[in-house]
């Protein structure tokens, strides 16, 4: 049986998939409290190291890949493993970020990817396709031009099947799997319309294969993405309608749910609305309906504005382990044995891994270290971790150089993921 080293939280998408219009409308809605929010943070997008002309490269590095096809995508992240693209610390201007850091040998090698002492076979990808599809009405944009209705999730689907197929196609040899999540904003479509979208898209069977199933029930999982709008449970009948029968879906067949779970990144509601809606806390009434659901909280519940703290003590206090939505995540992994949590863009910062490390190995009930170290997942937040990385090359290197144990890396890209999918992959 393969081995499979799993990315369990990437996107791939060009300048055509985001909706645009959605968040600057909800930044024309309060833009006060957009800059209060954290946006604009020192730890999130606007570090030293990105301020200035630094800045306007890194942003030049993000977008050049936005104007790929998803195929391309995927294309490019295999050849930058492969050692492809030669590392480019001498554009830095100024002092070079802590976390400009690449390996001595290219990760792909000899017909494997190669990560510390381990070997492995296959390199799984999970590209959440994000539901950026929008209703309004004529009172609802500042836009002129904006449609009052755009369904942006179908013609990502179609991109995201055609761009593997590509992929596929091209690269008959290549490394590269596929367990794409399907994106899901409940508030803006018909019940109807949710029902055919899973019927049509997301496969219920256990075979790491991709070529089993016929196109294109493809999808291993739903992709929930709050701040746009979705409410995990909301009090409409009509919302909580649509949204239980997606949970009583995935618990049944035991398919995965990843929900966005720091307080950045796009958004279609104003910036309260959106961390209310991302809060972990948020979820509890889920998982009190359906408790064997199983829950990935991305990001582990970053906050880089966390309420309460004043913009000293964020700045002054780094680690996300003394956020209030980490320690959430926490106490649901401790009552709900199928919530998890990944690194995704969080994992940016080496200090991160440092701070979660200490976190778990200093916890006094050892079951609690285990539960973590059992439901933590390995994640890159690809192509967005740009704003903060040069390449995808760069954001490995920093997971490799953290803390943790072999063993305990292994089981953050591979055994972790591979029961949170629930394939049927032998160890």
């Amino acid at each position: 049986m393969p081995r499979y080293f799993f990315d369990a939280h990437m996107h791939a998408m060009n300048l055509t998939h985001p909706n645009f219009i959605s968040f600057v409308d909800s930044v024309a809605e309060s833009l006060t409290e957009f800059v209060t929010s954290g946006a604009l943070s020192p730890g999130y997008l606007l570090t030293p190291a990105n301020r200035g002309q630094q800045g306007l490269i890194t942003l030049l590095n993000m977008f050049s890949l936005f104007e790929l096809s998803i195929g391309e995508i995927f294309a490019l992240m295999e050849e930058d493993l492969t050692g492809a693209f030669k590392k480019r610390e001498a554009s830095v201007k100024g002092k070079p970020p802590a976390n400009l850091v690449y390996p001595p040998e290219p990760y792909i090698r000899d017909g494997l990817f190669h990560f510390r002492s381990m070997k492995y076979d296959r390199f799984g990808l999970i590209p959440l396709v994000m539901d950026f599809s929008r209703i309004s009405g004529e009172e609802d944009s500042k836009s002129y031009y904006t449609s009052l209705k755009q369904d942006k999730i179908l013609s990502y689907v179609k991109d995201t099947l055609e761009g593997i197929a590509k992929y596929k196609s091209m690269h008959l040899d290549g490394m590269l799997e596929f367990f794409p999540f399907l994106g899901i904003n409940p508030e803006v479509h018909t019940l109807d319309f949710i029902q055919e979208l899973i019927s049509l898209y997301v496969r219920r069977d256990n075979s790491p294969d991709w070529g089993q199933v016929p196109s294109p029930k493809r999808f291993r999982g739903i992709k929930f993405y709050p701040p746009l709008g979705t409410d995990p449970w909301p009090e409409e009948k009509q919302n909580l309608e649509k949204v239980a029968y997606i949970y009583d879906f995935c618990q049944t067949n035991s398919i995965p749910i990843i929900t966005h779970c720091d307080d950045q990144g796009f958004r279609g509601v104003p910036a309260k609305q959106a961390q209310h809606y991302t809060n972990p806390a948020t979820w509890i009434p889920v998982l009190e309906h359906y408790p064997q659901l199983k829950i990935d909280f991305a990001h582990y519940g970053r906050q880089y504005n966390p309420i309460g703290k004043s913009p000293l003590q964020v700045f002054l206090d780094r680690s996300a382990t003394n956020d209030p939505w980490f320690t959430q995540i926490i106490d649901l992994m401790s009552r709900f044995e199928n919530v998890y949590a990944d690194f995704s863009f969080s994992g940016t910062d080496p200090l991160f891994y440092k701070n979660l490390h200490k976190f778990i190995h200093e916890q006094e009930d050892s079951a609690i270290t285990q539960m973590i170290l059992n439901r933590s997942m390995f994640g890159s937040d690809f192509t967005v971790n740009l704003a903060k990385v040069e390449s995808y090359t760069n954001y490995l290197r920093i997971f490799e150089e953290s803390p943790f144990s072999d063993e305990e890396v292994h089981g953050f890209v591979s055994t972790n993921p591979i029961r949170f999918l629930g394939l049927e992959l032998e160890e």
